[in-house]
């Protein structure tokens, strides 16, 4: 299984440099070549896509084996966050760098929470819509759903209104926060250990 093991983290990192620039290639040329959509232009986008489903089912077969082999885990996770334990020294630090690293990233898990369930509204209605007189509107809300889906208009998307400003959750995406979150744990745990080195 360690060979098995070898042979795929190699292939999947050799790859990922494989199809960065067959994506870039394919881009470039495809916007070249758009008037001469030939035989050529059609091989090369069934090639990429090829290259790109197999580079794909690998990253899902790698993710697998990092979750279910421990061994295999330490190995790789230890060479992409640079994790060193020579001593005994070491790994208490690696211990406290850790702990440090898990509790900044459950306060930043919170706070991401929290902000893709705020909403706030500051808007103005016309007068005939004025409440007690008053035509500035604050609207605070909460939303939450386990399931991604449209959003669906509320009765005050409706009302003829005038936006100040608005705010119904983050505006980044959920792959642009997951990679925010890796980013997040190698760096602040190599953070930590050069603090604690020192």
């Amino acid at each position: 299984m360690k060979r098995f093991d070898s042979i795929l983290l190699k292939v999947f990192l050799y790859g990922l440099s494989l199809v960065a620039v067959l994506a870039v290639f394919s881009y470039f040329y495809s916007i070249g070549a758009v008037k001469h959509s030939g035989d050529y232009v059609k091989f090369l986008n069934g090639f990429a896509g090829f290259v790109f489903a197999v580079w794909m089912m690998l990253s899902i077969a790698l993710s697998l084996r990092l979750i279910v082999s421990g061994p295999f885990r330490d190995q790789v996770i230890a060479r992409i966050t640079l994790i060193r334990e020579r001593d005994e020294r070491e790994a208490i630090l690696t211990g406290k760098a850790t702990k440090t690293v898990f509790l900044t990233s459950l306060a930043f898990l919170i706070l991401l929470f929290c902000l893709s369930c705020f909403q706030v509204s500051v808007y103005k209605v016309p007068l005939e819509k004025a409440v007690d007189g008053k035509t500035g509107i604050v609207s605070l809300g909460l939303g939450f759903s386990l399931l991604e889906h449209g959003r669906q208009d509320r009765p005050e998307d409706t009302i003829e209104r005038k936006d100040i400003f608005s705010y119904r959750g983050l505006p980044v995406s959920s792959a642009t926060i997951i990679l925010m979150l890796i980013a997040w744990q190698v760096i602040s745990y190599n953070y930590s250990m050069r603090r604690l080195m020192k």
